[in-house]
């Protein structure tokens, strides 16, 4: 899960105007959410459960979401992922 913040971080170094116009940026980071969102429907309910401070429920269903609705990624929500969950996501994962 750290290894695709890493990449998404990497991924918006031009920031938020290339990102949108750059389709392989956006199809870039939408797949790396949706790994993350993989990983984290993996993560046992008893962990879950224990470490309560990362989203897992968001990030299981925003990978569900992005699965069933592919042809209509919204790439407002996909870029507010970046500033405001990213680093609270990777501090939760880092104090695993």
């Amino acid at each position: 899960m750290r290894e695709a913040l890493e990449r998404i971080r990497g991924f918006v170094t031009a920031g938020r105007a290339a990102f949108f116009v750059d389709t392989k940026t956006n199809e870039a980071v939408a797949y790396e959410v949706l790994k993350l969102g993989e990983a984290a429907s993996r993560v046992s309910i008893a962990f879950r459960k224990r470490h309560d401070e990362v989203p897992w429920t968001r990030l299981s269903g925003s990978r569900n979401e992005m699965v069933h609705e592919c042809s209509r990624v919204d790439l407002d929500d996909l870029w507010e992922f970046v500033p405001i969950e990213l680093e609270a996501l990777d501090r939760a994962l880092r104090a695993l």
